[in-house]
């Protein structure tokens, strides 16, 4: 600033901090405005904004045009071809994000939009943006005491965006100079105002007397649970105006919070309520159209009209060639599909298409008990856990016709059952009460427990075989099918029931998963309704190669949906399907066992 004043090249509005540590930041223009409801036309994109005009909202362009120039003029790039020039928004980010977001205002001149949820797919520059506007409510936005925070699914995630807010302060000798940066606590502090920019981790402990300012959510389809959702619901209370800033991609998992906040806003977008507050964007489109785009490009086609709906980086920040270069890359790893379709068309993978059709699946249900089907032949299938996920028992019991009728039982250790901590706890504690999952004493699966509860059960049905993985359940069905002796007393008599291992490969599971799909969907194979299992249904998504073998793909352990009961369900089938005997239905229907 000294040697600006010097060289006669000083300006206020561009070059550091008066003589008190105020940056001097261009004032903010009046933010109550007279126009009448026909002068919105043009700031008009939706029946959101219809339905805020009515109610009083105005769109004021200084206002707008004062977050813009704040980007021009104090912040820089940091990272790629642009590093080091001025942050000037490009169309999109000014017009479709920017202006909307703080152009409008109450008719107290206060900004309208409180919330926002925009998703937009990877690698459109939303993470550099969300910074640049941290930045801006910490120092720009001329609120006393601010506080901004980052935040994220982990505290790595948090650090993204405040890393390039970081890197950005650095980039700027005046800001660098009237800002304080301590990358050990992820703080960004300015001490004229007493505000500060701060990363947040996400464990919700200690976030419920945050005094928010501005929170940046990024990332919100990897939130896990609602904890710390929650945690920071009422933190924005005692501010004038504050901004809830939630950017994402399209996600995975339906019962999240990310999709909870994705169907209000579409629901907006849509017009079905109103709620003018709220500011909602989803950049998405039709898997249909996606996938017609993708297999033109597989097949020479460089064009990418559909792409370019949902991208607008693309051709900008995002190269064509590039683009087109991943697209072809699915052909040599088919499985990386799916995610290549969430990120980059921002179509939504396994939560709002998941393998089973949710209604089929309930249509299947049937009133019946296990006393139902006491003494009656059955094969079944065995999906062993250690910890975390649920060990699994499903029987398959054939029921004439092509019919069939399946009922599973579910296990869980004590510890992992207290320590659930996400939105689904109060269902683990209805089904604990219902009895339809056992809880085994400790942090880890007891074998002798497990041991004893399948030998009774087996001892009502004719199981005539039991499918297993040996990484897990070896020593276990060994001693179900030979019972428990120890010093030469028999502890526990066997079943008798003939163990076959199930190796955990495509090959194993391609038929049976097929078989489950067309029963489910040709109603053939009825369920007694066991709430684990149905939500378990709801989960499931499938690895489908180039030959159409398919095979169910678990979630990972720290993942709160699990699957268990419906791979067991499929190993069960297999067993049916094993079968040579002339009362099997797929020895009648001449389909070759998995073993030939």
């Amino acid at each position: 600033m000294q040697q600006h004043k010097l060289d006669g090249t000083f300006r206020h509005h561009r070059h550091g901090s008066s003589e008190d540590g105020l940056l001097q930041i261009t004032p903010k223009p009046a933010t109550i405005i007279n126009a009448s409801e026909a002068s919105q036309r043009k700031w008009i994109q939706n029946a959101a904004d219809e339905h805020a005009v009515k109610n009083g909202c105005r769109f004021n362009e200084g206002l707008a045009e004062h977050i813009c120039n704040f980007f021009a003029d104090w912040l820089c790039f940091s990272k790629g071809e642009w590093r080091g020039k001025p942050f000037v928004l490009n169309d999109f980010q000014r017009f479709r994000w920017t202006y909307p977001l703080f152009g409008w205002v109450r008719p107290d001149g206060t900004r309208r939009f409180r919330r926002s949820y925009i998703e937009v797919p990877k690698k459109n520059y939303k993470s550099t943006w969300a910074s640049g506007v941290g930045l801006y409510m910490l120092v720009g936005d001329f609120e006393g005491g601010s506080e901004v925070y980052s935040t994220g699914a982990d505290r790595d995630q948090a650090r993204i965006v405040h890393n390039e807010a970081i890197n950005m302060v650095e980039a700027s000798d005046e800001l660098k100079a009237a800002l304080g940066i301590n990358r050990s606590n992820m703080n960004i502090s300015y001490q004229a105002t007493q505000s500060l920019y701060r990363a947040l981790s996400a464990a919700p402990r200690g976030k419920h007397g945050l005094n928010i300012h501005c929170a940046i959510l990024d990332e919100l389809h990897e939130w896990f649970g609602m904890d710390l959702w929650d945690s920071l619901r009422y933190g924005y209370r005692a501010r004038r105006q504050p901004l809830e800033l939630v950017i994402t991609n399209a996600g995975n998992d339906i019962e999240s919070v990310c999709y909870r906040q994705r169907e209000k806003a579409q629901a907006l977008l849509d017009g079905k309520f109103h709620d003018d507050s709220f500011f909602a964007m989803i950049l998405s489109v039709d898997e249909l159209e996606a996938n017609a785009e993708v297999n033109s490009v597989m097949k020479g086609s460089i064009e990418l009209p559909v792409a370019k709906k949902c991208n607008p980086g693309l051709g900008d920040i995002i190269k064509e060639e590039d683009f087109i270069n991943d697209i072809r890359d699915i052909i040599q790893t088919p499985s990386d599909k799916p995610n290549f379709m969430r990120l980059s068309y921002g179509v939504w993978a396994t939560a709002v298409n998941p393998w089973l059709n949710k209604e089929q699946w309930n249509k299947c249900g049937d009133k019946f008990t296990e006393a139902d089907l006491y003494g009656l032949e059955c094969f079944g299938g065995l999906d062993m856990s250690k910890t975390q996920d649920m060990t699994s028992l499903v029987l398959s019991f054939p029921d004439g016709d092509d019919q069939f009728k399946c009922l599973a039982w579910f296990w869980l250790p004590r510890e992992t059952v207290d320590n659930i901590s996400n939105r689904n706890h109060h269902l683990y504690r209805q089904w604990v009460e219902d009895k339809w999952l056992t809880v085994i004493p400790g942090a880890n699966v007891d074998l002798g427990h497990l041991l004893r509860d399948i030998c009774e059960i087996f001892s009502h049905f004719n199981v005539q075989g039991l499918n297993y993985d040996r990484v897990y359940a070896d020593s276990l069905t060994q001693q179900i099918h030979e019972g428990l002796t120890v010093d030469g007393k028999v502890l526990l008599k066997g079943t008798g029931v003939p163990r076959i291992e199930f190796p955990q490969t495509l090959m194993t599971f391609a038929a049976p998963t097929v078989e489950l799909e067309r029963l489910v969907i040709s109603g053939k194979i009825h369920h007694n309704r066991n709430p684990i299992l149905d939500w378990q249904a709801g989960h499931v998504t499938v690895y489908t190669d180039m030959n159409n073998n398919k095979r169910p793909v678990k979630p990972k352990h720290e993942d709160h949906r699990k699957i268990d009961g419906i791979v067991a369900l499929i190993m069960a089938l297999a067993g049916l399907m094993q079968l040579e005997d002339t009362t099997s239905i797929y020895a009648t229907r001449g389909l070759l066992s998995i073993g030939d």
